[in-house]
């Protein structure tokens, strides 16, 4: 799928304007705090996801205009079909898909969409929430019921935590968190072996070193059967817990590992080759969702270049035009090159050509 225009009215900073994006790359460039950010998310809220900082709806209104007014999001698709999404933002979120009212689910199941923020360049040597948000993306956008049990996990999560804190051991929400831990357990299993598939098609192209990546569950040990491993790894984690006082076993502590002969990739590569394999990593998800929704995703990328040196930069955009996506990427490095694509200016939320 491809944005092919859109427009929008008192999204934030953005100045109201219809813009007509290019079928391939697009890459957004201006200073920081122009809109370059503000502009992904607008896109990524069409796709039907939140941006990269969850606010409330009301934040996302000119700030000149909160409490009088609603922010407007219209955008044409097109691609293996064609739509319409309109959307009005105030207290609540209005979507309608093709002139019918529809949600967010929905949303992301006409048009699917990956997104990588400013944190997610540290796919690789960042912290293990980085890579649970990336699989979450991924597993939300293919399995729509995932994001609804994820909330409902971690919405008893924080009730285990809060009781843990009291110096209490809650076997009821343990009992009733169970299931939605093993259900989540199976499906990032899945999806990450997926994942794995799509990894060792991808990276021979992009990478000149070999990566093992697998799923590290929050678990004392690795179960055939996810309830069984969730009730076993509960009850021997239970000293540590209540001594911490916070949850130890479950889906919240898993990560995606990657190593190199043994070795962490974080601590066995150059930072420039770190970056690449984060662009793979993005890359090889987008080939899982095409293979499963049987739709080319829309790649979002905000300030994927940073830190990059001219050779990196030069792989990440052929990496990305090859892989037949509609990209729309943004940084604030004006040294662009030469480039396969569209590239815009944006200051004060106004984008041109």
């Amino acid at each position: 799928m491809k944005f092919s225009q859109t427009y929008w009215l008192n999204y934030k900073n953005l100045k109201p304007e219809r813009v007509c994006w290019y079928e391939g790359l697009n890459l957004i460039v201006g200073p920081n705090a122009s809109g370059k950010t503000n502009t992904l998310e607008a896109l990524s809220m069409l796709c039907g996801w939140w941006g990269s900082r969850r606010k409330k709806l009301k934040d996302l209104v000119n700030w000149q205009l909160q409490g009088r007014g609603v922010a407007r999001l219209h955008s044409k698709f097109c691609g293996e079909e064609e739509l319409a999404v309109s959307m009005t933002i105030d207290e609540k979120r209005v979507i309608e898909i093709s002139g019918k009212q529809g949600n967010a689910s929905i949303l992301r199941a006409f048009i699917p969409c990956l997104s990588f923020w400013s944190d997610d360049v540290y796919l690789v040597d960042g912290p293990p929430y980085v890579r649970r948000n990336f699989l979450n993306q991924l597993c939300a956008l293919i399995v729509p019921l995932y994001a609804r049990r994820l909330y409902d996990y971690n919405k008893l999560l924080r009730h285990r935590n809060h009781s843990l804190k009291r110096g209490q051991y809650d076997s009821v929400i343990i009992k009733t968190m169970a299931p939605l831990a093993a259900w989540i357990w199976s499906y990032r299993r899945t999806i990450v072996d997926l994942l794995k598939i799509s990894f060792k098609e991808i990276s021979p192209s992009l990478l000149d070193f070999d990566v093992e990546i697998d799923m590290k569950e929050g678990s004392c040990d690795l179960f055939e059967d996810p309830l069984e491993g969730f009730y076993k790894s509960i009850a021997a984690f239970k000293n540590d817990e209540m001594a911490r006082r916070v949850s130890l076993a479950g889906p919240h502590r898993d990560d995606l590992s990657m190593t190199i002969t043994g070795r962490p990739a974080s601590e066995a590569l150059s930072r420039g080759q770190r970056r690449k394999l984060a662009v793979t990593l993005m890359l090889s998800a987008a080939k899982v969702v095409e293979f499963k929704m049987r739709k080319r995703p829309i790649i979002l990328l905000d300030e994927i270049t940073a830190e990059l040196d001219s050779e990196a930069k030069s792989s990440l955009i052929n990496a990305l035009f090859n892989s037949g996506c509609q990209v729309i990427a943004a940084t604030a490095d004006d040294r662009i090159g030469e480039f396969p694509g569209k590239v815009w200016h944006i200051d004060q939320g106004g984008l041109s050509v």
